[in-house]
């Protein structure tokens, strides 16, 4: 037998089984996280280990890539060329024609052959609808095994060139502002004009974030599906509807403090008023002429300590009770201003918060105005 009908024996009998199979061949439908791309077994006519090889690897560089699934089913260009009865490296048309055989949207396939010590050939995609992508394949003959680390790197380069990377998806933003700049993954995407925009981007989780002047920062995570629509609803609060809440609670603290302060003070001023009628008071300043007027005066204290006359049990409880009006004296003096103060601020910030305050906008209302015997327009301007 020669090899032409070995090859042709092998060929029907490939084909026989692949018939047999029925839907076991069919690629896999699209999911909402890849969408399969078929590997069929590459032609060749001299090198089979190294283009079963090759074939091995790029189904597992579709099966790494993102976005990217290996669909079902085994097929062999050479079968399907002898089936179709297409010529060996297949036409446009007889590339739909596969497509349709395998029940498949996209499919990768490739002819190599021997060149010397190498393995030279090209790779396909088809797409149907799109352009077809190709791509040149070279490397050594010695790369025979399917998980050789180099031909993986090949293999991963190819699908990489020939799909262009991961599937994109669409991703349609929806905001409450007018305009706003739109953030993805923290990189300046574009703007939105009229409450929308539409971005391109990879498939897989996204953090989207939307700034507007006017309103606080919007964000949210979101996962965008291959060749879909995916939508994301954003509401911007205005910056001001935060405002009176802060004021609010800046206002109660205010006003907090300022009677934390106020009482203090007013303890400080008994303090001071409680002194003169204290017995121990008395009886120091008994000590004094009666012509002295503030006998806690600095150069009265002195004066009083130096004279032996004076008991000093009674000068030492004086002095005490006039050190102690001093402190309170100067406590009344720091404390009331800060309560005033503290007050104050408290109070405007309440007055300023917007609480129970319309929240109408200024502008030109009409409301139409419709009873059973009557109709009408209710026209109002507001300012």
């Amino acid at each position: 037998m020669t090899r032409a009908q070995r090859t042709g024996l092998a060929a029907v009998l490939a084909l026989s089984a692949c018939l047999s199979r029925g839907g076991a061949a069919r690629a896999a439908e699209p999911s909402a996280s890849a969408l399969p791309i078929t590997v069929i077994a590459l032609r060749t006519d001299d090198a089979y280990d190294q283009a079963d090889a090759l074939t091995r690897a790029l189904r597992s560089a579709i099966k790494d890539t993102p976005g990217w699934s290996v669909g079902e089913g085994d097929f062999s260009l050479e079968v399907l060329t002898l089936s179709l009865q297409c010529s060996d490296v297949p036409d446009a048309a007889c590339q739909t024609r596969i497509a349709d055989q395998i029940k498949s949207d996209r499919y990768l396939w490739g002819v190599i052959r021997k060149e010397g010590t190498s393995v030279v050939g090209e790779l396909h995609l088809f797409r149907r609808g799109q352009p077809a992508a190709n791509v040149p394949v070279k490397h050594s003959a010695n790369l025979t095994e399917g998980n050789d680390e180099t031909l993986r790197k090949i293999a991963a380069d190819a699908v990489a060139a020939l799909t262009g990377g991961p599937p994109k998806g669409s991703l349609r933003v929806r905001t409450g502002a007018a305009q706003a700049t739109v953030l993805i993954d923290g990189k300046a995407a574009g703007a939105v004009q009229n409450g929308e925009a539409t971005f391109t981007v990879t498939t897989g989780p996204h953090r989207v974030i939307v700034k507007s002047p006017g309103f606080l920062d919007a964000e949210a995570s979101v996962t965008v599906q291959p060749v879909a629509t995916t939508d994301v609803a954003l509401s911007q609060v205005p910056v001001e509807s935060s405002q009176p809440g802060w004021k609010r609670v800046g206002g109660f603290v205010g006003l907090g403090a300022g009677a934390v302060f106020g009482t203090v003070a007013v303890i400080s001023s008994i303090q001071v008023a409680t002194v003169p009628s204290d017995p121990r008071f008395k009886a120091y300043r008994a000590l004094f002429d009666r012509k002295v007027e503030d006998v806690c005066a600095r150069e009265q204290r002195q004066a009083i300590r130096a004279d032996v006359r004076a008991e000093t049990r009674t000068v030492e409880a004086g002095i005490s009770l006039c050190e102690r009006a001093d402190t309170h004296t100067a406590l009344q003096l720091v404390l009331y201003p800060l309560a005033a103060i503290s007050a104050g601020v408290g109070a405007y910030l309440l007055v300023t918060s917007g609480e129970g305050r319309s929240t109408v906008r200024p502008g030109l209302t009409v409301q139409p105005n419709v009873s059973l015997d009557t109709g009408g327009l209710d026209v109002t301007y507001r300012w």
